[in-house]
């Protein structure tokens, strides 16, 4: 299974080199990004339901939606976890754009899901791996879960075009934090400051393997 990364090659050259890993965002980095074409608030949703598709009573009495000051809003606060976002569209001339990118990478999502989950399994009990893609919604849309976790998975349809493929790392919630080498405990979530997980491993072809070919953009 492939999936694409985008991004500027200056950053992603370790990368692609087998220098560095894969860095895994947490839920709450989206919220701040720089560009602001992909920036969302993705620690909650917000479900918007047309006040004219459904009907509202009180004691048999239907109340009329024109006298209804706007439509409903539904927001659900999602699972906090850590996140690599790809894409199904290969080397797409509109998410360079949007992305403000000049390199697309391919990724084997089999290959990099699988190490992740054996890697887990030995390193940090407790860890779920979730990859699927992003489902899109619109006004009037209402999701078929309520389920925390699963509403990661959910974005709204201004969106769309990113045609999103997206690796999530659950943390378990019994646990303080992430114990660093130093003995001290780092909290898997921090309100004022982005946090960013990532792989690193002396063999610089084993971190390769989970990349394939690279496409730059035409100039």
């Amino acid at each position: 299974m492939i999936k694409y990364l985008y991004g500027r090659k200056s950053i992603l050259t370790p990368l692609i080199e087998g220098e560095a890993g894969f860095r895994f965002s947490d839920l709450s980095h989206y919220a701040r990004m720089e560009n602001e074409l992909m920036r969302d608030d993705e620690m909650s949703k917000t479900f918007i339901i047309d006040r004219f598709s459904g009907e509202l009573s009180v004691n048999g009495r239907v109340i009329s939606p024109e006298d209804m000051t706007q439509d409903p809003k539904l927001t659900i606060p999602t699972r906090h976890c850590y996140c690599l976002c790809l894409s199904n569209r290969k080397n797409s001339d509109e998410l360079f754009d949007k992305f403000k990118a000049d390199i697309c990478i391919e990724v084997n999502v089999e290959l990099l899901v699988e190490f992740l989950k054996d890697f887990f399994t030995h390193k940090f009990q407790g860890m779920q791996v979730i990859a699927r893609k992003i489902t899109y919604y619109s006004k009037g849309h209402l999701p078929n879960t309520h389920e925390a976790s699963d509403l990661v998975f959910y974005k709204p349809d201004a969106f769309s075009h990113e045609a999103e493929f997206r690796i999530a790392l659950f943390y378990p919630l019994n646990k303080p934090g992430f114990k660093a080498i130093d003995g001290e405990t780092l909290p898997f979530k921090d309100d004022n400051e982005s946090m960013h997980m990532t792989f690193a491993y002396p063999d610089k072809e084993f971190l390769k393997q989970f990349i394939g070919n690279t496409f730059e953009r035409k100039a």
